[in-house]
């Protein structure tokens, strides 16, 4: 049995994206390394001594080709430790953003998109831990002012 203390920790930044109340999921291609033709958040791995904050706005260009200019705003949400299925774990650094349009410019990580209320992607084949994600996020309440 591995000892967590001892358990690597891997760092990940994930953006719940939104318009209009949908949920923005990517499908992994067959070109990324895991969980292909599965449904995901935009995310990307972390490398040490970079900023979340600056990386998450990287990977959502690279994913969606979106700029910060096509959103109506983005934050921090919550930073979550979630295993991995193997022996160590995921510190994820969660962002959520509204985008102001649904228009998004895939790269090869993803083949397709998809809007979707979040209540209506459990009948999708998710990356199992984005359920997590999303509930870390205020997806589905009300955004306060």
């Amino acid at each position: 049995m591995t000892n967590l203390v001892d358990a690597p920790v891997r760092a990940v930044v994930a953006m719940v994206l939104t318009h209009r109340g949908d949920v923005c999921l990517l499908r992994r291609s067959g070109r990324v390394g895991s969980d292909v033709g599965r449904w995901h958040c935009v995310t990307g791995f972390l490398d040490r001594g970079v900023p979340p904050a600056r990386h998450v706005l990287t990977e959502l260009v690279e994913e969606t080709g979106l700029t910060v200019a096509d959103l109506d705003w983005w934050r921090h949400e919550a930073d979550l430790v979630l295993p991995d299925g193997r022996s160590g774990s995921w510190r994820v650094h969660v962002y959520r953003a509204e985008a102001a349009t649904p228009r998004v410019v895939l790269n090869w990580e993803h083949d397709d998109v998809r809007w979707t209320p979040w209540a209506a992607a459990a009948g999708l084949d998710l990356v199992p831990w984005l359920g997590e994600v999303v509930a870390a996020t205020d997806v589905g309440h009300p955004v306060a002012a």
